[in-house]
């Protein structure tokens, strides 16, 4: 009975991060595919983006996220496109992992005005390892729950988007998490559903002479009971070869990114944040993306 108790309130706190710390990235600047499985093959195409994020630097078990995604045209259908990704994601003792594929469809409305429609579906699974907690020495062992690690039964689910490109602005929105029923574990009698979640973004390229560019990008993110967080970024490229980024991100977060292509059909980026309202080496977030032009390499 009380190992049941101790998994049963264990999965509860694990289900509250879920809802609360989704995996972020802030690559988006060099993949739109983040942003919104509507720009799958629509924007980029033929891209393999890999990533790493560490958050919480400063603390002991911070979230630590590993990405791939890959996007490209469709060939068999004119203005469609496809795309997949997969994302794990490591806080402490808890652990999730998401398997998408999407789809997309880009309409033209008038002129210079379209419209891009894009879905995602796939599994999602979460685990609890509790062979770390007893490896840690700081912690007593239970024999009540040695070699108890508990993990989720497979989830089915899907995103939903819309994103609207005029010239150089682009708006979305993103709906995401959307999910069927409730999923359960298979060691513990309790049923959960994964919080869906909203994101909206819109966003500006501005020419302001031969060599330089300057992007300004809104995001607007929330959800079912999570609090909504406003960002602010923009992005200072020349010559599409090298390119600066500022961001903020409330409450009270601030960072900076930096890339290049190494190659032509090989780029690399940093991006750095910190919390402004706590000591600087805490909550430290690092991430590098690297990407790859399948299309501009195979001309090489």
């Amino acid at each position: 009975m009380k190992k049941y108790i101790i998994l049963t309130a264990a999965i509860i706190i694990c289900v509250s991060i879920d809802g609360q710390q989704t995996p972020l990235s802030e690559n988006y600047f060099m993949d739109r595919y983040s942003l919104s499985p509507s720009y799958a093959g629509q924007v980029s195409p033929g891209r393999l983006m890999t990533g790493y994020r560490s958050d919480w630097s400063g603390i002991d078990g911070g979230p630590k996220t590993l990405s791939i995604a890959y996007n490209d045209l469709l060939p068999v259908l004119s203005n469609a496109g496809a795309g997949g990704k997969v994302v794990y994601d490591k806080t402490g003792i808890f652990s999730q992992l998401y398997l998408m594929t999407s789809y997309s469809y880009r309409v033209k409305v008038t002129g210079d005005h379209y419209v891009m429609f894009g879905l995602s579906a796939g599994i999602y699974h979460n685990s609890i390892n509790l062979t770390d907690y007893y490896n840690d020495p700081g912690y007593t062992i239970d024999p009540a729950l040695i070699n108890s690690d508990i993990s989720s039964k497979i989830k089915f689910m899907t995103d939903f988007s819309v994103a609207y490109n005029w010239q150089n602005l682009d708006a979305g929105f993103l709906f995401s998490n959307i999910s069927f029923g409730d999923a359960s574990y298979k060691e513990v009698e309790l049923k959960y559903n994964p919080l869906s979640n909203f994101r909206f973004h819109a966003s500006y390229l501005y020419d302001i002479s031969e060599n330089w560019s300057v992007t300004p990008l809104v995001i607007l993110r929330g959800g079912k009971n999570i609090k909504s967080q406003f960002e602010l970024a923009a992005q200072v490229a020349w010559m599409k070869r090298l390119w600066g980024s500022v961001v903020f991100r409330d409450p009270g977060i601030f960072g900076i990114g930096a890339g290049g292509k190494i190659i032509n059909g090989l780029s690399i980026g940093y991006n750095f944040n910190a919390a402004s309202n706590v000591a600087l080496n805490a909550f430290n977030s690092h991430e590098v993306t690297l990407g790859i032009d399948i299309r501009e390499l195979a001309k090489r």
